[in-house]
């Protein structure tokens, strides 16, 4: 680690750090550790004109099995600290299930329709629905500088989120429960799965009743028990999984008329 906080990786392959393990080598793989070192990352990209691409815990990121120009950029644990308080403080690399136990622990609710995110707060923040009403401000990385802001100007300008202050009301007796069904449903779209549904059904039940559990293509497996995800078992492609995954989408379609979303962000490559 250097001693601004970064840790770099020239010519690496980003298979090795998502959990499908799929991607070719990308240019840089930087994670930064601190405030400072992720401003010098952004700043000296720009200065290059080197694309910067960030990612949380890669829940529902591909990488394509193509070479990945540019910097791939992950916030560091040391960026996920928890302050609870009156207002809640927490750092974008903290995984979502943490913060939703130790919300809990402390019988603060607020974070029930979150409760099956498997990845960042950073990566939720931008990508999923149901965080306006709880937050106060984010911090991001503006003008080579850590800000703060709204949600709504970070999510418009595609900011890096670093931080946010939440407000936790606290956990009722009927907020435990929804916590509780939340976990032990996963409806309608269970934690990691790589669709989306367009109303309220449950997405392991549309894929089960289409017949697709054990379908292999490859080292790409749809696994039984959770039909909904993809798994690499070993030597599978991005394009293997792309290929299944849109499959899996038509036969969803033929068999029970239902128009099932890609949920995956596939990175990279080509």
């Amino acid at each position: 680690m250097s001693e601004d906080g970064l840790s770099v990786r020239l010519d690496e392959p980003l298979a090795a750090h998502l959990p499908l393990r799929t991607g070719g080598r990308c240019e840089a793989w930087v994670v930064a550790h601190t405030i400072e070192g992720l401003t010098r990352v952004v700043r000296e990209c720009r200065r290059a004109k080197w694309p910067v691409r960030l990612i949380g815990a890669g829940t529902r990121t591909v990488a394509r099995d193509g070479a990945h120009r540019g910097v791939v950029l992950r916030l560091g644990a040391a960026l996920g600290e928890i302050r609870p308080g009156e207002r809640w403080v927490v750092g974008a690399s903290c995984p979502v299930p943490a913060l939703v136990s130790a919300a809990e622990g402390e019988a603060r609710g607020g974070l029930e329709a979150h409760a099956v995110v498997p990845g960042s707060v950073g990566a939720s923040l931008r990508l999923d629905d149901g965080w306006d009403e709880l937050v106060e401000a984010v911090w991001a990385i503006s003008r080579d500088a850590e800000r703060e802001l709204t949600l709504e100007e970070a999510r418009r300008r595609k900011l890096i989120i670093t931080k946010v202050a939440l407000r936790l009301p606290l956990l009722d007796s009927a907020g435990r429960r929804r916590l509780a069904k939340a976990r032990a449903l996963q409806r309608p779209v269970p934690s990691a799965s790589v669709y989306a549904v367009p109303r309220k059904v449950s997405v392991r039940e549309v894929l089960r009743s289409s017949v697709l559990e054990r379908v292999r293509l490859r080292g790409i497996v749809i696994p039984a028990e959770a039909p909904e995800l993809l798994v690499n078992i070993g030597g599978g492609s991005a394009a293997d999984a792309r290929l299944l995954q849109r499959s899996a989408i038509d036969r969803a379609r033929r068999v029970r008329g239902i128009e099932l979303r890609d949920r995956v962000d596939w990175i990279g490559g080509r």
